[in-house]
């Protein structure tokens, strides 16, 4: 992670408690783009994330996760174990109310989905938007094109994109000055 999603990160990602990991991004929009490659690159193994907007007092000039202290990471076990009682895979404190009930809501609806996908269904959402053919992707995975149509169909992989690209949207016009 750190490795492909360098430039959107300021504080590499760091494993601090058995596997419990942290690390701090630029903006909430590349840590979304983080949190759902991690559902994909971990899909056989339920994870639970936070995203916490907010102050880092201390140890930002280590650039070492493990140097860090403030509100942030003292919100975090809270956030965690909040998560832990519910059935969402992902929960967010962000500063803006809208924001935050906005990431929050989409977020855990797009993890929800993919949460059952198999391999072929992943393999498809990751070709999905691409220049490539269904007739061509089918040969390369070794399936029907009809097989190809029918999974885009019941994984619901067009309204997962559509809900990423739309939350995306959203954070950028939402006016973060109003709490």
């Amino acid at each position: 992670m750190n490795e492909e999603f360098h430039s959107s990160i300021k504080i590499p990602f760091t494993i601090y408690s058995g596997d419990s990991f942290g690390g701090i991004c630029d903006s909430i929009e590349s840590a979304i783009d983080i949190v759902l490659a991690i559902q994909e690159y971990h899909k056989y193994h339920n994870s639970r994330l936070v995203l916490i907007e907010d102050d880092v007092s201390f140890g930002l000039e280590t650039k070492k996760f493990l140097n860090l202290e403030g509100p942030a990471l003292w919100k975090s076990n809270d956030l965690l174990d909040n998560l832990k009682k519910s059935t969402s895979f992902f929960l967010a404190d962000l500063q803006n109310d809208l924001k935050r009930i906005t990431v929050n809501t989409i977020l855990n609806l797009i993890l929800s989905i993919r949460n059952d996908w198999s391999e072929i269904e992943w393999a498809v959402y990751r070709h999905e938007g691409l220049d490539i053919k269904q007739k061509d992707l089918a040969e390369k995975l070794g399936v029907s094109q009809q097989y190809i149509s029918k999974i885009s169909n019941k994984s619901k992989l067009r309204l997962v994109r559509e809900a990423e690209k739309n939350l995306k949207q959203l954070l950028h016009g939402i006016d973060t000055t109003v709490h």
